[in-house]
């Protein structure tokens, strides 16, 4: 059985974690900045891969099978802040900003900056009630049917992150 060649080895890696931007890809594969640069060009020429500009970021997908939705969903989902955000709304649960913010430690103008743009892409909805606003996933079984189709993707990178941690 012959090795993969990088180009192989990097449109397997989109394949199965779609969504990821450049940086994402360059890391997970170890691959130095210049080839990855030629091997996608490569790939997106061949039609293997297209890349899609969602909120100022280059985000590679497989070249078949999402909708404009599913775009949106999985490049927020490969943020790590807007995963964290997105994590603690997927129970459909509107929740206001300050519990946000106390429950996923971040700053104020962080976590404004990552809600606008999940509002600005149909991705949270904001809910207005007595108490203020509050937000929430605006289509749930968006998120489901990705999430449960890619999950080995989220958890490796989930102990990607803590194997980096403790690495250090």
């Amino acid at each position: 059985m012959n090795a993969l060649s990088r180009k192989d080895q990097i449109l397997e890696f989109v394949k199965k974690n779609p969504g990821h931007h450049f940086r994402g890809i360059q890391r997970a594969l170890r691959v130095s900045t210049g080839v990855l640069q030629y091997h996608l060009s490569g790939l997106v020429k061949e039609n293997d891969i297209i890349v899609r500009d969602i909120n100022g970021t280059s985000c590679y997908f497989p070249s078949r099978g999402f909708n404009e939705d599913q775009f949106k969903a999985l490049s927020h989902l490969r943020n790590r802040v807007r995963n964290k955000i997105l994590r603690a709304l997927l129970d459909g649960n509107a929740r206001p900003p300050a519990e946000l913010k106390k429950d996923l430690s971040v700053s104020s103008p962080t976590l404004s900056y990552h809600l606008g743009l999940m509002l600005e892409d149909g991705i949270l909805e904001k809910v207005f009630n007595e108490k203020g606003t509050s937000y929430r996933v605006k289509d749930l079984s968006i998120f489901k049917g990705l999430i449960v189709e890619y999950k080995e993707s989220f958890a490796d990178k989930l102990i990607q992150d803590f194997v980096d941690l403790w690495s250090r």
